[in-house]
């Protein structure tokens, strides 16, 4: 029999689905993905059907993966039976809590039919959709379990959860809507379960195995959802696997573990694009899946990426969160640094960081992290190449690593001295900055402070929180009376340069509020800041004194972050 005759497609009603077997969703797939918007819509598109007597209502594809002796496992289509599931959950609900004897059959019929079945056995609970792991014990608790089960009160440990959450309240929502615009709410309920069932129709594309089912997916989408690229790579690979598909499958759901944000979408993606850039060069999301394609044509290529992904994975989310071991055989300055950078969020330069941190010595590590710290904050105050252009040399300069032409951070400097903003440049831009973010500019000046403080190699962990060290403005944005002497629109235009700026105590600066600078700087002579201590000497404060400080800070970021 060909590929093509083994292909069975039908039409039927998605609740039929649900009632015909039990199927489920294989770990690799991803998880509830639907916003409480799509959900929404989807729910406004039936009542309009059901409103205007429609014969059909055709909702999109669903792929399932079937072989004879196997639960049927769903390829493509998962977010619409889950979606569904919800609903129908919701109207079980409702005949549950009607507390009478034909609310009770009905429930306990819609539970059995389209819900889930006990063991007889074992008396487990056997749902008739069986999400992924992530969301599997999440789902059978808060949605197939009635509303008086121990089990509703499960708390949500991942997005995915929030998001059945949010699907959950919309459907409530909804069909309490409908409940009380109805004479005869019950009669409308069950229209609603018979029209989901023989009226809300989906193309069932049944195949026989993996393969041609990844082949079909790479063609369709979600209903509300596109594909999205990791998708997309995923059932590549599985299906360039081919009978070594269960250890691509392995390594995919690995290396999703792997990364902590991966319940996003967007960071697994990232993450892939990062991967590819470090080794490939720069390349953009839309052409992602494409390079991946021309690049792996065999089973062993398909395999080898799946390997590499997962071990590259371990080190990516320990990039991302350095809450892990992983750091442990590096000298502290390098998680620091790691965790500056992050506090930046120059994703710009993450290729670079996973060909740094996969090839590079140790000691070369923390060298090269301290000056893409001192990079970063050059390229924040001066600006200069665009996100693109600074993404494309950093990838660049990651591939020339991975090709091991570059082996230390001296020569990762060289590489790319061209690129980043030299000492006068630097000096120039930091002597007229104006900083918007107040924790950049907390930042700073802690650094600064330390330099002052004869450190020629500052380092802390930066904190966005001013629960202890806030800013102080010493000229306000809307200067009181005791600033006359300074025209608005000067004070608002130097308001936040960094001159302008000092540290302070929290407690402290609750108290000067608006005050005068004679006030403040009789509070800024007894700081423990030495910056701080310095404005308080001064005679006055205005334009002058702004710049004048400024350009001594200027001269401090230089040694602060050495290029």
């Amino acid at each position: 029999m060909s590929v093509l005759e083994s292909i069975k497609i039908e039409l039927k009603g998605i609740a039929a689905i649900l009632k015909q077997k039990n199927s489920y969703v294989p770990r690799y797939q991803r998880s509830y993905a639907w916003k409480k918007q799509n959900v929404k819509d989807f729910l406004l598109d039936i009542s309009g059907a059901i409103s205007l007597n429609s014969n059909e209502y055709f909702l999109g594809s669903v792929v399932i993966s079937q072989r004879e002796e196997d639960r049927p496992e769903i390829v493509d289509g998962q977010q619409r039976l889950a979606t569904t599931c919800i609903v129908v959950a919701a109207i079980r609900d409702y005949f549950f809590n009607l507390a009478t004897n034909d609310g009770s059959e009905r429930a306990q019929m819609i539970f059995n039919e389209y819900l889930a079945k006990k063991d007889l056995d074992s008396l487990e609970l056997i749902p008739k959709l069986h999400l992924n792991d992530s969301d599997h014990q999440f789902f059978l608790g808060r949605i197939i379990y009635d509303p008086n089960s121990p089990h509703r009160n499960i708390k949500a440990t991942k997005p995915s959860h929030d998001r059945l959450i949010e699907a959950a309240d919309a459907v409530r929502e909804h069909m309490s809507m409908v409940t009380a615009t109805s004479s005869e709410p019950a009669k409308t309920l069950i229209q609603w379960i018979n029209f989901l069932e023989n009226r809300v129709k989906v193309i069932v594309v049944r195949v026989p195995d993996e393969s041609n089912a990844f082949t079909i997916f790479e063609t369709l989408n979600d209903r509300g959802l596109a594909l999205a690229v990791s998708d997309l790579m995923k059932n590549y690979l599985f299906f360039r696997a081919e009978n070594r598909v269960t250890e691509v499958q392995h390594n995919w759901v690995q290396m999703i573990a792997s990364i902590e944000t991966a319940e996003d979408e967007q960071a697994v993606v990232n993450f892939i694009r990062y991967y590819w850039s470090s080794r490939n060069g720069l390349v953009r999301e839309k052409d992602l899946f494409d390079r991946i394609k021309k690049h792996v044509t065999s089973k062993t290529e398909a395999v080898s990426l799946s390997e590499d992904l997962f071990g590259q994975s371990k080190i990516y989310s320990a990039m991302i969160t350095c809450d892990d071991s992983y750091w442990a055989d590096f000298a502290p300055s390098a998680k620091i640094s790691m965790q500056t950078l992050n506090f930046f969020n120059v994703t710009q330069m993450r290729p670079l960081l996973l060909s740094i941190l996969t090839n590079f010595e140790k000691e070369e590590v923390a060298k090269a992290l301290r000056m893409l710290v001192s990079w970063s904050v050059r390229f924040l105050i001066v600006g200069g190449l665009g996100g693109g252009t600074l993404e494309e040399k950093y990838s660049n300069a990651a591939v020339r690593i991975y090709k091991k032409e570059i082996s230390t951070a001296k020569q990762m400097a060289d590489a790319m001295r061209q690129s980043v903003p030299n000492d006068v440049a630097f000096r120039v831009a930091f002597a007229n900055a104006t900083v918007a973010k107040n924790y950049l500019a907390r930042y700073y000046l802690r650094t600064l402070e330390m330099v002052k403080d004869g450190n020629p190699e500052p380092e802390f962990v930066p904190n966005t929180a001013n629960d202890i060290v806030t800013l102080e403005h010493i000229l306000p944005e809307k200067p009181s009376s005791d600033w006359s002497y300074i025209n608005p629109d000067d004070a608002k235009a130097n308001y936040k340069r960094i001159g302008n700026m000092v540290l302070l105590q929290k407690s402290a600066n609750n108290s000067i509020g608006n005050a005068g600078f004679a006030a403040k700087a009789e509070l800024f002579k007894k700081s423990e800041f030495a910056l701080t201590r310095a404005v308080g000497h001064s005679p006055s404060w205005g334009l002058a004194e702004i710049a004048s400080r400024q350009a001594e800070l200027a001269e401090l970021a230089l040694t602060a972050w050495p290029v």
